[in-house]
């Protein structure tokens, strides 16, 4: 089964996929047969992507980067976010992937 076959499972979910095809083929062939792979991929999908935006979140507080630097400077703030989730990112799927 590829990822078309299940409709939209988002990015995290698409690479979840993968990596259970890929290093944990007993887990694939348990979900897709209970008939929760999809279930489970979103669900998966949406802890990530939470966990990223939390992530962000905290490292944009933790260096000051507010609502006033919005208001002020909102390029500035936008490239500083952006840094802020890649790094969240980096490190959210490093803890998840590896």
């Amino acid at each position: 089964m590829n990822t078309n076959e299940l409709g939209w499972i988002g990015r995290y979910g698409s690479k979840l996929l993968a990596m259970l095809k890929e290093h944990d083929p007993d887990k694939y062939t348990s979900l897709l047969f209970e008939g929760t792979l999809k279930e489970y991929l979103l669900a998966q999908d949406e802890y990530i992507s939470g966990r990223i935006w939390d992530l962000t979140m905290e490292l944009a507080k933790k260096s000051g980067v507010n609502e006033d630097l919005k208001r002020r400077n909102q390029m500035r703030w936008v490239q500083e976010i952006n840094s802020f989730r890649n790094m969240a990112e980096e490190i959210v799927l490093a803890e998840y992937f590896e």
